[in-house]
């Protein structure tokens, strides 16, 4: 507990710009069971953003993300129609890469809590480390948007892609 306090104290020095591994923070939110699978359904829209900007993954992440906004309340309402911003973000990470003064959001156990969009972008473009920042506010949060959430929400048919692509990601960037 006492390396806990002082990992989140390290947080609280101010100006100050953590950096972590990439992979390392996509496994430890992924955890045992997939739990930020959201995550790679936009690695596979930046993937075929790329490959001839397929409808099919932008249609599933519109879906995605009108089933997440109506589910959850604390997620601003105009991420429901994000794909204009998504489509932005894409560009600016491929032109500029990571913008370190937007770090990923973190809670206490380093599980992302905000900017799984860009994490996706980090992992396409093979971002070795990205910022991340943990506020107070965001301890005991830790959005779940696993397997599970997305067999019980109507997207059944991507839990074989979910898992396929992030074994691939994971092998590719271990080579």
């Amino acid at each position: 507990m006492k390396k806990d306090s002082e990992l989140l104290a390290l947080f609280k020095i101010p100006d100050i710009k953590v950096f972590v591994p990439t992979l390392w923070l996509l496994n430890n939110c992924m955890r045992d069971d997939y739990y930020n699978a959201h995550v790679i359904i936009k690695y596979k829209v930046i993937e075929n953003y790329f490959n001839g900007d397929s409808r099919k993954w932008w249609d599933i992440y519109n879906d995605m993300q009108v089933k997440r906004v109506s589910q959850k309340p604390i997620i601003d309402k105009s991420m429901a129609h994000h794909e204009d911003a998504f489509r932005e973000l894409i560009k600016s990470f491929e032109q500029n890469g990571f913008d370190d003064n937007y770090p990923i959001i973190v809670n206490k156990y380093l599980r992302f809590v905000d900017g799984s969009h860009r994490l996706a972008a980090a992992l396409y473009f093979k971002i070795p480390y990205v910022p991340i920042k943990c506020v107070e506010e965001a301890y005991d949060m830790d959005p779940e948007y696993s397997i599970k959430w997305f067999m019980e929400n109507g997207f059944e048919n991507q839990k074989d892609t979910i898992i396929k692509t992030y074994e691939k990601i994971k092998k590719d960037w271990n080579k």
